[in-house]
């Protein structure tokens, strides 16, 4: 029991003692952080110092004069904040310190030395100096009070002290007042440098958010362009993140103008032509309106009656006006030059999304209108299917302008080549060369992007139509390139051997016309066979999908269940699944974990055959097909894939290198089994068995 009481009052005894050390830390740090002890602290060890080294009796007088006086520091030092006193009561606490310490250098002047020498009397100099760094009040009344103390012993000095005394009191009057003048312009500059900067920072920081709040608008109007709903996100981003009180868009002429998208209004004006307001000024100047104060500005049309400055900025496309946006702020300090700037890129930012908006739409009307005036659209528009269609443009291309022979020259876009691959009124001897830039009708239409005749063209001078046959003649001769979306997606030529029936002014006319339906018809088919790949192939691994394996599936069934068992080959299925692949989406992100599932597409890609079907199955689960294939062929094929696949390194977004294994399972199909479903459920018990197992490894089944 006894040892037990021991050991408890050892606990508290330390907690009291650790707490003892912090309290008398926190003290010591608060006494020497405030300045009015430090210097009194300063002036009692500089007291006793002069005293120490001079013959004065009064030493331990003066002693105990500076406890007292050190003490009576210390408390006002620590319980002056405690009292949490205002301003008034912190100047007469302040003012009684410095009383305090004016009474100890006195005392000490009267204890240490003789009439005609007082050497403390200097202390009182950095008293007013500490009083003139902490305001021009206190620098007042404490050089005041020196001055005075200065003054006493010349009124009291005998005749034989008098002069010196008189001499001794100028000297520490002039220091003093030196001292204090040129501590004070110090402080008071040094204050003015520090409100400066921040003045500065502040500025910083606001110029930074309106440079981020402008590239914010520039990603919403390249994400999504002028669209109702962005011209509303762009007026809330700009209330929200530049504190404007009121944003408005106005969009249509120097005519008239309409609200497009509006924040903070109560009330709001709806329209404006131009005859009126701050914004009706901006119509018809056509130039930044920034008024800092919108009651000394006549043209002021009111919407809220707190704004008190407003900035209007004029949306131009080639010197057009087609918008104006406007912020207001409900002080005139809320608003200033780098507003306008801001409000003025902003401005360019609009107008130039605009701009896109408009062509865009002036293109899509020249398309429309195109396939209007013409019948060949219906042509042309007819299949979506490369050689019917091919073969139907240059058919009705040679029917519409009474040609001899016409040529369709198209894009390879997976070798960039421009091929030949159809042709009308001659033999099929050119189908397939390649039409060099610069080359011939069509390679110069290509390399100039632009319609090339030539009433008397020499095919001879064309190296590749030689190589196929053709002999030296004179044709009549057009080409035109097919541009699409700023890309030649290949050129049309057309020949006529009379030389006497030139190509026409109308017929050239149509040949631009005829182009375009053709580019357009052309990039569809290039666009349907995207579209037709994408609805096969899984989007982030480039594999097939589930679709496209579900249907090649049933197909192989088909024609298997048609086939006797002697006339059926063998086949094999193999299932993936990446181990553990959930967690390590968690633990790594779906960034990482979409590159391990590209890594493992590619392994997949690289290792089966092209005869092969490969497709993800489904999240992290990948299928094979192997037709003609044994389940020893499908386990060593899976096995290699699981070694390959388990040294592939993927770097995380920490910069880290990851890895990542995969289990399988495979099964095959025997020559009485018509039906895939079977080995699929085969091949998947094998892949549960495989992870039961511990994973990273194959199972046949």
């Amino acid at each position: 029991m006894c040892c037990a009481m021991t050991t408890l009052r050892m606990p508290i005894a330390s907690s009291h003692a650790l707490k003892r050390s912090r309290l008398g830390n926190r003290t010591a740090r608060r006494l020497l952080a405030d300045p009015l002890f430090v210097l009194g602290l300063g002036l009692g060890v500089g007291a006793l110092l002069v005293a120490v080294t001079g013959d004065d009796r009064d030493k331990s007088r003066l002693i105990a004069i500076t406890i007292l006086f050190l003490a009576g520091q210390a408390i006002a030092a620590v319980s002056a904040p405690r009292l949490h006193p205002g301003p008034a009561q912190r100047t007469m606490i302040t003012s009684a310190r410095f009383a305090l310490a004016i009474g100890y250098v006195t005392v000490a002047t009267g204890l240490i030395g003789d009439p005609s020498f007082r050497p403390t009397g200097a202390l009182y100099i950095p008293i007013v100096a500490l009083a003139a760094a902490l305001g021009t009040r206190q620098a007042v009344i404490v050089g005041v009070s020196a001055i005075a103390i200065y003054l006493l012993p010349v009124v009291y000095a005998t005749p034989e002290h008098l002069v010196s005394n008189t001499q001794r009191a100028v000297a520490l009057a002039a220091a003093s007042i030196i001292l204090s003048i040129g501590t004070r312009r110090t402080v008071s500059a040094l204050t003015v440098t520090v409100r400066r900067l921040g003045t500065a920072l502040a500025h910083d920081r606001r110029r930074s958010r309106q440079v981020a709040a402008v590239e914010s608008v520039g990603r919403l109007l390249a994400a999504t362009g002028p669209s109702s709903e962005t011209l509303e996100r762009i007026v809330t981003l700009l209330r929200q993140d530049l504190g404007y009180d009121f944003v408005s868009v106005y969009l249509g002429s120097d005519r008239r103008m309409r609200l497009a998208a509006q924040r903070g209004y109560e009330t709001w004006i709806e329209e404006f032509d131009g005859s009126s307001g701050v914004l009706g000024r901006v119509m018809r100047t056509k130039t930044v309106a920034f008024v800092p104060d919108v009651t000394a500005d006549p043209d002021y049309l009111s919407a809220s009656g707190s704004v008190q400055a407003e900035i209007s900025a004029p949306l131009m496309i080639a010197g057009e006006l087609v918008g104006v946006i406007n912020v207001e702020a409900q002080t005139t300090e809320d608003l200033d030059q780098t507003d306008v700037d801001t409000m003025t890129l902003v401005a360019e930012r609009l107008a130039s999304a605009l701009a896109l908006a408009r062509e865009r739409e002036r293109l899509a009307s020249r398309a429309e209108l195109f396939q209007r005036l013409t019948t060949f659209a219906a042509t042309v528009n007819g299949t979506l299917v490369p050689e019917r269609l091919q073969q139907e443009i240059v058919d009705g291309v040679r029917e519409a302008l009474i040609a001899t022979v016409v040529a369709l020259t198209i894009l390879d876009r997976t070798t960039g080549r421009y091929i030949v691959k159809a042709m009308a009124g001659t033999d099929q001897a050119y189908l397939g060369i390649e039409v060099g830039h610069g080359e011939g009708l069509a390679g110069r239409a290509i390399r100039d992007r632009a319609l090339v005749v030539d009433d008397r063209f020499d095919i001879a001078t064309v190296a590749t139509a030689v190589a196929a046959g053709a002999a030296s003649d004179l044709l009549a001769g057009a080409a035109v390139p097919l541009i699409r979306d700023d890309v030649v997606v290949g050129a049309l030529t057309i020949i006529r051997s009379d030389l006497d029936a030139p190509f026409g002014p109308d017929e050239l006319e149509a040949l631009p016309i005829l182009a375009g339906l053709v580019a357009l018809a052309v990039t569809n088919t290039f666009l349907h066979a995207e579209v037709t790949e994408l609805s096969i192939r899984d989007s982030l691994t480039g594999l097939f999908n589930r679709r496209y394996l579900d249907a090649a599936v049933a197909r192989l069934d088909s024609g298997r269940a048609r086939r006797t068992p002697d006339d059926r080959s063998r086949a094999a299925v193999v299932i993936f699944d990446l181990d553990h692949f959930g967690a390590f989406n968690k633990r790594h992100g779906h960034q990482t974990g979409d590159a391990v599932l590209r890594a493992f597409a590619d392994i997949l890609r690289r290792r089966f055959r092209g005869s092969d079907i490969v497709a993800r199955y489904g999240g992290e689960e990948f299928v094979a097909v192997l037709e003609g294939a044994t389940v020893d062929d499908a386990r060593a094929i899976a096995e290699e894939i699981r070694t390959a696949f388990a040294l592939v390194e993927i770097i995380g977004n920490d910069g880290g290198r990851l890895s990542a294994t995969v289990s399988a399972g495979c099964a095959a199909m025997g020559a009485d089994s018509s039906r895939f479903d079977d080995i699929m459920a085969k091949a998947d018990v094998g892949l549960v068995m495989a992870k039961r197992a511990g994973r990273n490894r194959v199972i046949a089944a």
